[in-house]
């Protein structure tokens, strides 16, 4: 159990790994290619289309190939892309190599956890899904501070080379330990949905990260987002009405995962717009190097660390709800003092509500993944997370456009109207005579961050209040009164 755990955890944390990594080498690839940054961002852009068109197919893929077979040709075209982004020479190579990165990395997470579920059985189901969650909670949290070690003494190209040996070894590992049983039965594909869902959602996100660059609602933005959502919505009414849809959207019956997933897209959108704003302040306006911007949101990593073990043992005795909005209260509470930053404010205190931030990130994240496998059945597990992977890589996708978007219009008035690219052709006298209206700038869009970290209590209140009892489980171990709990 423990050689599996180790394999689906590797997988999704190199995944997400690569999701916030690349966000602290911005500055390095908009200087080595010689390009703008809104260019460069179609590296994190392209990654999250990827990931979106494939995750949808994860449920149809394992029921047809198997789990196994399934996760180990993911992570072999994760690390084949990871290849071609290292030895890319031009800005359009590495952007083509980023979509083979994500193809493969999409199915890493929901794949792992639907391997971890049906290997603890109904009966520890809660407890093993909480521990897949943790690439969740650190990947965000270590990915600046690794890119940041790599970019300090190494080129750029290493942030994606370091996957290969890692991938390596989990491919040996899953060869070696996960279940070699056949697939189950395979079920017809859904080609309507499969028509309708992942170009729904690849235009979508695209659609919204093209609103991050435009800073504006243009014709592009919502020809592309429109359609996306029309498509989406298209299929949601074919998924309530199919007998077996590319993917079961009947799966929100449960409030449990309803409730869950609502507060995970608040605190994830969040959480991606803080890590986006952080990153270029840090660097852009206040001239820290990649690895100072990693070390200064480190003490995120160890706040987390800290409290991870204590939370998982006190929602297992006192339920989610409790530990959840504690957690975003402590998010809360970190992110707040940031809407007050100045030219002037000392790396010491941004250190402490980073920690702080910590704290709260590891008695939110984990234990949210966790409530929303809560009550359900082997047979919903890969359905949920499929699920649960859609609502992380829209809501990033939506934190950091939105982010992005509030940025370009704060600095236009400073900039030149250059925005937030005009950022990284700044001197370090310009960047020191306008430090006091860049503090500004970023500080009030921290609040951004603050108010969808409050929102994410809402839901999370509707969490139970506490774990199911041996009496209110059945034969299979969930829980009857999954529902009745909540409230």
């Amino acid at each position: 159990m423990t050689l599996v755990a180790t394999v689906t955890i590797l997988g999704s944390l190199i995944s997400i790994f690569d999701t916030t990594i690349v966000q602290v080498a911005v500055p390095s690839l908009v200087r080595s290619f010689d390009t703008s940054l809104a260019t460069v961002q179609w590296v994190s852009t392209v990654y999250l289309l990827a990931l979106a068109t494939v995750v949808p197919l994860t449920g149809w893929a394992n029921d047809r190939f198997g789990s196994r077979r399934v996760w180990i040709a993911s992570m072999a075209m994760f690390l084949f892309g990871s290849l071609l982004c290292g030895l890319a020479n031009s800005m359009a190579l590495l952007i083509v190599a980023r979509a083979v990165q994500g193809i493969g990395g999409g199915m890493l997470l929901p794949t792992g956890q639907t391997i971890l579920a049906r290997e603890a059985g109904p009966g520890r189901l809660g407890r093993v899904m909480a521990v897949v969650g943790i690439p969740s909670m650190l990947g965000p949290l270590l990915g600046p501070i690794f890119g940041g070690l790599i970019l300090s003494s190494l080129s750029w190209r290493w942030i994606f080379f370091v996957n290969l040996p890692l991938g390596a070894l989990g491919i040996g590992l899953a060869w070696a330990v996960l279940d070699r049983g056949e697939p189950g039965v395979p079920r017809k594909l859904d080609l309507i949905g499969l028509g309708l869902l992942p170009p729904g959602l690849a235009l979508l996100v695209y659609g919204i990260s093209d609103f991050g660059d435009a800073g504006r609602v243009s014709p592009s933005v919502a020809l592309t987002g429109g359609l996306g959502i029309a498509l989406t919505a298209a299929f949601v009414v074919h998924a309530l009405r199919a007998a077996h849809p590319l993917l079961d959207l009947r799966l929100w019956k449960h409030a449990a995962l309803r409730s869950a997933q609502t507060a995970m897209f608040l605190y994830l959108a969040g959480t991606n717009a803080v890590l986006f704003l952080v990153q270029l302040y840090y660097q852009f306006a206040r001239g820290d190097s990649a690895i100072e911007a990693g070390l200064l949101v480190a003490p995120s990593a160890f706040g987390a660390m800290l409290v991870l073990t204590t939370a998982g043992r006190v929602m297992d005795k006192r339920g989610p709800r409790a530990v959840i909005v504690f957690g975003l209260l402590m998010v809360t509470a970190g992110v707040l003092p940031l809407t007050m930053i100045g030219p002037d404010t000392s790396d010491v205190w941004l250190s402490v509500c980073w920690f702080v931030r910590g704290v709260g990130v590891g008695a939110t994240a984990t234990p949210l993944t966790a409530a929303g496998y809560a009550g359900l059945r082997g047979h919903e597990i890969p359905g949920a997370s499929t699920l649960m992977s859609i609502v992380q890589y829209v809501a990033g996708a939506m934190g950091t456009a939105v982010a992005a978007v509030l940025l370009q219009r704060r600095l236009s008035g400073f900039t030149d109207g250059g925005g937030v690219q005009s950022l990284a052709a700044l001197s370090d006298t310009a960047r020191q005579r306008l430090a006091p209206e860049l503090a500004d700038a970023f500080g009030g869009l921290f609040w951004l961050a603050v108010a969808l970290s409050v929102l994410a209590i809402v839901p999370a209140v509707m969490l139970r209040t506490r774990a199911p009892t041996d009496v209110e489980r059945d034969g299979t171990g969930a829980s009857k009164t999954a529902d009745t709990l909540t409230g």
